[in-house]
């Protein structure tokens, strides 16, 4: 308690009610709310099993739980610590049957809805409109975030809001059959328990006395409601967020939920936390000017007592591949550790001119956002299967892995099971429990549909008592997967299979920590974010967008892109609230730094197949303020052009396995070459993945070494 600051001490020791806790990046957010639990169990005598504190990724929950048990002194403290969707879940596999639903249900991913709604939308009579499978599940869960449901009393306001309608309880109904719930319905199913069931509610408000809310300025309509009616009866809620740093709008965040907090509890105590203890002053300095512009805010100002630092950078390139070659050339010769480094922008799409540039420097990165491992295929094979040793009624698994590997049950045959479903009103797997006598369907496809609810059966009743690492083993091995996944005629069956092999390392690592079995690690996997894969302690430079580095720290922050249409994103802004959120999102990403921060804008940049040459530099670099910016002058074209360039390759030189470089592509090894002279052309693939067909005369290709081998 003697290290906190003054404003840090006075938000700790605040008397019981609700609190509101301003909390400026850098500023110790997490800090104060651990001090605070630990004040209220060593000062005031609480029952550490009567705190709550939930936050929204499981990194900042492992974290928030490490520091807790490590300054009690004990392993397992007895507070509830984790995410919103986790305590949501938590509650559910306890009570959802009070909701008419089975507690053994199973959390569908991105890819299982869409699935289902796939099916939802081509079930539809012809008089309603067809629709993107995408744009409808987005239309029904930002209802569900801001605890709605569609007004049947009013009519709809279209022939496109007419379809959603529709197809809102066909989905729900179809989850409901499956004994499966989506994401957005572990916090929406969470309030009907609290607002349905008073004796759900009252127990679970006599049990946890405090509420901690983290990032109080990203909760939902749903987020919201769950922390008001867990703390309505005692009063103790005490929320930490920052209103500058709400940019979640587009998942439902409502950045109300913090401005209106006094009005919401008239009783709050608010106080504020300003003193920054990550970043430098210049880079305080231009954040500062830059957030100052917004409106909607309740207004603090962060400062820190370390006056050093060297200022904050702008460069501005003639192109985005010369934007990429500054941020990689000055990685290189700053000599700055990838591990310290992280490339901020706005869209994934910008990443591949960076990862360009990184790999002709040799810097190895990692891409926080990509092809996360659980979407891989493989992955998802494994986990339907696992999934329906949980829940027989998860027909979305029974369609993934009915057939894989093949056994002769082909798409007829599923057809013909998911019409007895139907007309059954069961589960696929019910249905081909009896299909043995069903001689509609083929002898072969009988007898393979037989096995296959053998083995889930068998296998089922093993996960009872089995650690998880025999399990996938025994599992693997009866259905031959590996020899299923070399047998492929992809050329990556080596990669796939390492896949596999990694996904056995991860249920190890499961069973080695202490896990408690299959429906445990399969919650575990369903709440995963990409920022969870992320290793910081990885030799590498990290990329990501500026959503994504929120709660991130790294010394060295390079952010791209700074135009308008990019960042700010978007050309018209119906209102302030959109610019606004971009100017905060801008505002996070460069509170990310701690030592150096360098903001980059290109004058012409390929933008949806099109290059632009007409690019404004983004009003956020006026209103940071040239006067708090420093030049930083890329190397680009004009540092390519001055260096001697390797002579282009001598036609006879390139031969098949011939290692090459392309100024864009980077290095590749030739594939085969065709015509001669001018006309030679060469089929390159590069290390990237990427193969393309190279005019020589055009594209010149400089040969790394000779035929590879």
């Amino acid at each position: 308690m003697t290290r906190l600051n003054e404003q840090q001490l006075a938000a700790v020791t605040a008397p019981e009610g609700p609190a509101l806790v301003l909390a400026g990046a850098g500023s110790g957010k997490t800090r104060v709310i651990i001090e605070r639990m630990l004040w209220l169990v060593q000062e005031r005598g609480v029952d550490a099993r009567h705190l709550l504190a939930l936050t929204f990724t499981n990194k900042a929950a492992g974290e928030m739980r490490e520091r807790f048990a490590r300054r009690l002194g004990i392993e397992r403290p007895g507070a509830w610590l984790g995410t919103f969707h986790a305590f949501g879940l938590f509650l559910l596999r306890r009570d959802m049957d009070r909701l008419g639903r089975p507690k053994t249900f199973t959390i569908f991913d991105d890819a299982d809805q869409l699935s289902v709604m796939k099916k939802q939308i081509k079930d539809l009579p012809e008089r309603f409109e067809r629709v993107s499978p995408r744009e409808a599940l987005s239309w029904l869960s930002r209802l569900k975030q801001s605890a709605d449901t569609p007004q049947g009393n009013t009519p709809p306001v279209d022939e496109l809001e007419e379809t959603y309608r529709e197809l809102w309880p066909r989905y729900h109904e179809a989850l409901k059959r499956a004994g499966a719930v989506d994401f957005d319905d572990l916090l929406v199913l969470t309030v009907r328990l609290l607002e349905d069931h008073p004796e759900v509610r009252d127990r679970y408000q006599r049990r946890y006395r405090y509420v901690h809310i983290d990032e109080y300025q990203d909760t939902n309509r749903a987020q919201y409601l769950i922390a008001r009616r867990l703390s309505e009866a005692h009063g103790n809620l005490f929320a930490v967020g920052d209103e500058d740093q709400s940019i979640y709008s587009w998942r439902g965040a409502d950045i109300n939920n913090i401005l209106d907090f006094a009005k919401d509890f008239p009783d709050a105590k608010v106080y504020r936390l300003e003193q920054n203890y990550r970043s430098t002053k210049p880079i305080l300095e231009a954040a500062n000017a830059l957030v100052a512009n917004n409106l909607n805010r309740l207004g603090k100002t962060l400062w820190t007592s370390e006056q050093s630092g060297e200022p904050v950078r702008l460069c501005l390139a003639e192109d985005g591949e010369a934007e990429a070659q500054f941020v990689a050339e000055d990685i290189a010769e700053r000599e700055r550790p990838p591990r310290d480094v992280a490339i901020l922008y706005r869209t994934n799409g910008q990443s591949r001119l960076i990862e360009e540039a990184l790999r002709r420097k040799g810097i190895h990165y990692v891409v926080i956002g990509g092809t996360k491992f659980y979407s891989r295929k493989e992955v998802k094979d494994i986990l339907a299967y696992l999934r329906l040793l949980v829940n027989p009624k998860d027909d979305e698994s029974v369609r993934r892995v009915l057939n894989v590997p093949p056994r002769g049950i082909g798409g007829a045959s599923l057809d013909r099971i998911e019409e007895y479903a139907q007309l059954r009103q069961c589960a696929l797997l019910d249905v081909l429990r009896d299909i043995e006598t069903d001689t509609s369907l083929q002898g072969r496809a009988r007898e393979a549909a037989a096995k296959f609810v053998h083995l889930i059966d068998d296998l089922a009743l093993q996960a009872k008592t089995s650690a998880l690492t025999p399990l996938l083993e025994d599992l693997l091995a009866r259905i031959d997967y590996r020899a299923f996944v070399a047998a492929s005629d992809e050329k990556d069956s080596r990669s796939r299979l390492e896949v596999v092999d990694e996904f056995l390392a991860s249920c190890k690592q499961h069973d080695q920590a202490g896990g408690q079995g299959l429906t445990e690690f399969l919650q575990e996997r369903a709440l995963m974010t990409d920022v969870d894969d992320w290793n910081p302690d990885e030799p590498a430079a990290t990329l990501m967008t500026c959503h994504a580095a929120k709660g991130l720290e790294f010394a060295h922050v390079y952010l791209i892109g700074l135009e308008e249409g990019l960042l700010p994103f978007g050309s018209d802004f119906d209102s302030d609230t959109d610019l606004e959120e971009e100017r905060r999102l801008c505002y996070v990403a460069m509170t990310r730094a701690r030592q150096s921060l360098t903001l980059c804008a290109a004058r012409s940049r390929l933008l949806y197949g099109k290059t632009r040459d007409d690019r404004e530099v983004s009003r956020f670099i006026r209103e940071i303020g040239r006067d708090r910016l420093v030049p930083a002058h890329p190397g680009g074209r004009k540092a390519a052009k001055q260096r001697p360039q390797a002579p282009a390759a001598d036609p006879g030189q390139l031969k098949i396995g011939t290692r090459v470089r392309h100024a864009a592509f980077g290095t590749g090894i030739v594939q085969f070459t065709s015509g001669t002279g001018d006309k030679l052309k060469a089929r390159v693939r590069f290390d990237t993945g990427k193969t393309a067909m190279i005019m020589v005369k055009m594209a010149p290709l400089e040969i790394v070494e000779g035929k590879h081998r």
